[in-house]
C-alpha cells in the first residue's frame, strides 16, 4: 500500500479521542488526528497507566518520508531504523502506526 493511501486510511481511522497503541517492542502511546494531522501522546513508561509526558505532531510529510523507508525496515535491511530516526524523532512512533493499519487492513 502506498504511503498516501495509508495516511489517509491512519488519519479517518484514528479519531478525535485517543488511541491506545502498544508495539511488540513495548513502546506504548496514544494517538489522535485533528485538522489533517497525527498527534502522539508519549508514555513516561511504558504501561498505559502510565502518565502522558509529551504531545508530539505528526506531518504528513514527515510519515511520508518514514514509510518510504518501512519495507526495508521490515526486511531486516541493517541501520535502516538508525537512519530515518536521524532524520525524523517520531519514527518509532510512524513505524508502530503502520505496522497496526496494515495489520487491520490486511485483505
Amino acid at each position: 500500500m502506498n504511503g498516501e493511501a495509508l495516511w489517509n486510511i491512519i488519519i479517518s481511522g484514528i479519531s478525535s479521542s485517543r488511541e491506545e497503541i502498544k508495539t511488540t517492542t513495548g513502546l506504548w502511546f496514544r494517538a489522535l488526528s485533528n485538522d489533517g494531522r497525527l498527534y502522539v501522546d508519549r508514555a513516561t513508561d511504558h504501561t498505559p497507566s502510565s502518565e502522558l509526558s509529551m504531545q508530539r505532531s505528526i506531518s504528513k510529510k514527515d510519515f511520508l518520508f518514514v514509510h518510504s523507508y518501512y519495507d526495508r525496515w521490515f526486511n531486516g535491511e541493517y541501520g535502516v531504523r538508525q537512519e530515518v530516526s536521524r532524520k525524523s524523532r517520531n519514527t518509532a512512533y510512524i513505524f508502530a502506526l503502520i505496522d497496526m493499519f496494515l495489520e487491520k487492513n490486511k485483505s
